[in-house]
């Protein structure tokens, strides 16, 4: 535990620092793998190597296919037409809940997380000009709608919700009730603090700050397809996946194709400019999908170690004589932590609570929805990719705004997980 404390501390650093992901979790898998008096050889070409390989194998096409769905809905200007739409609605008063909503409507239609970023970053800096907020509520504000109760409800499309049922056999409405309860509870607790902090702030004197060089104009007669319109292949995307029998990698594929139908009016026409920004698409899952496996390689060596050996046989010790949904929301959440993904921590643990925990007969249901949850309790730390690089894109830092990223994205989510193991425990669902 020294060891893996030690890794995670520093896997920190380095990424406050900068260093990529991509270097820094081979190292820190050389680190462990000494430490624990593993052949260090092995080690890396074997078993690092090993948990690489087996995640792209297992995750290429949906991690791919999930990005060029992202970037249709983004060429189509599709998530700019339902940014707008929501925002506006909301007003002046109530802008950062407009952005936590709006934020949560694309992550439940499947949009990447990068994708809508990008697209509500420049509107939400307008509104938040206009309101004089600070800027640097944005990306609590953007995560609490993206990166939490959107990320891990039942039904929704995200990796986190789909990457359980490979390993435990269920659907992506697997625990629906206490699924929902604990989703809502989330959305609510997400919207209260935000929206209390942007009123505390405002009232210590804070105001927005303008970046000199920065465009954050908004053309408003760009054309745009309606908001409905937009919304229809993010919903058929949803139906299908919950609905339909098909593989995840069909469901995404047919999303695909209803996305390109309905959005083609709005798509570039020009053959090479559209291959263009869909080769960037595609690139953009690969990296998203290479940066995982880099992390899921870390978690490969962990458990190759004679501590995680141990530890595993104590935790199914746990699990047969107390509360199993709470060892594997553990289980989960620290390997989240110490990776710094959400997707990693559940391709780490959730195959171990397998093993362990269904010959028990534990509820699958139950395992997946506990194991969503729990992997955002923990997954944005400091180190996490897409915190940096939230707080990158809107010219912020730890130091300003991880206060608010903490609150809404661990501290509420922990809670959240608390709730929806009682109602498991209790017998609901």
């Amino acid at each position: 535990m020294f060891i893996l404390i030690l890794a995670l501390v520093i896997m920190t650093v380095l990424a406050v620092v900068g260093v990529p992901i991509l270097i820094a979790a081979p190292v820190l898998a050389c680190f462990v793998a000494l430490l624990s008096g593993l052949d260090l050889y092995e080690a890396i070409a074997v078993t690092y190597m090993g948990g690489v390989s087996n995640y792209v194998l297992n995750y290429f096409l949906m991690f791919v296919l999930g990005a060029l769905f992202g970037k249709l809905c983004e060429l189509s200007g599709a998530t700019e037409s339902i940014a707008r739409a929501v925002v506006n609605k909301f007003g002046e008063k109530y802008i950062v809940l407009g952005i936590i909503i709006a934020s949560a409507i694309l992550a439940f239609g499947g949009v990447n997380l990068f994708v809508a970023l990008f697209a509500i970053y420049p509107l939400a800096m307008s509104m938040f000009r206009r309101a004089d907020i600070p800027r640097r509520l944005f990306p609590a504000a953007y995560i609490a709608g993206a990166g939490t109760f959107a990320m891990t409800a039942p039904f929704t499309p995200s990796t986190q919700n789909i990457i359980p049922t490979s390993y435990l056999g269920t659907t992506l409405s697997a625990g629906v009730v206490p699924g929902v309860i604990g989703s809502i509870f989330c959305a609510v607790a997400v919207c209260v603090y935000m929206q209390w902090r942007t009123v505390q702030v405002k009232n210590k004197g804070e105001h927005f700050e303008s970046i000199s060089g920065e465009d954050i104009g908004i053309e408003e007669n760009t054309a745009l397809p309606n908001v409905i319109i937009s919304l229809v292949p993010m919903i058929a995307l949803i139906v299908i996946l919950n609905v339909t029998d098909l593989p995840i990698i069909g469901s995404l594929t047919l999303g695909l194709l209803i996305a390109f139908v309905v959005y083609f009016k709005w798509l570039p026409h020009n053959f090479l400019a559209f291959w263009k920004h869909i080769n960037a698409g595609a690139q953009n899952g690969i990296m998203s999908l290479i940066n995982t496996a880099a992390i899921v390689g870390f978690g490969s060596t962990v458990t190759a170690t004679p501590a995680f050996a141990s530890m595993a046989a104590q935790i199914k010790g746990w699990g047969a004589n107390g509360n199993a949904y709470l060892i594997a929301a553990l289980a989960v959440a620290i390997m989240a932590g110490i990776s710094g993904s959400a997707s990693g921590g559940l391709g780490i643990a959730v195959p171990i609570a397998a093993d362990i925990f269904l010959p028990m007969g534990v509820s699958a249901g139950a395992l997946h929805r506990i194991a969503a949850v729990a992997s955002s309790a923990l997954d944005s730390l400091p180190h996490n990719g897409f915190v940096n690089t939230c707080l990158q894109y809107s010219k912020s830092n730890h130091a300003k705004s991880y206060f608010d990223i903490f609150i809404v994205s661990v501290v509420i989510t922990i809670i959240e997980l608390a709730l929806v193991i009682a109602l498991f425990s209790m017998g609901l669902g």
